[in-house]
């Protein structure tokens, strides 16, 4: 799964990991991600903010459920979509009910 990422998003992979404080690799799941505050998201502000309530997910592939398992919960969820720049934000209790954890 780590070889998908670094196929779909080239040279680009490498700077995409140093951003990413978190990650998560097994046989079922490759998850990289970072915390950031929904402020920053939402309101495109550019002051940093202290305290992160969102899980930005730059890179999931595989069983993406194990998100749940293997990161702290916060308020919501973010994905990066490749290819384009819009962002989707999801209430993380709400989309770790909808899958069922």
């Amino acid at each position: 799964m780590i070889t998908s990422f670094f196929k779909e998003y080239g040279d680009e992979a490498e700077e995409i990991l140093k951003e990413c404080t978190h990650m998560y690799c097994d046989e079922e799941v490759f998850v990289c991600a970072y915390k950031t505050h929904s402020d920053y998201i939402l309101k495109k502000t550019n002051k940093r903010l202290d305290k992160g309530d969102t899980w930005f997910v730059y890179y999931a592939a595989g069983k993406v459920t194990k998100l749940f398992e293997i990161f702290e919960p916060q308020k919501f969820v973010c994905f990066h979509r490749l290819n384009t720049d819009k962002l989707k934000i999801y209430s993380y209790n709400r989309l770790r009910d909808y899958y069922g954890k």
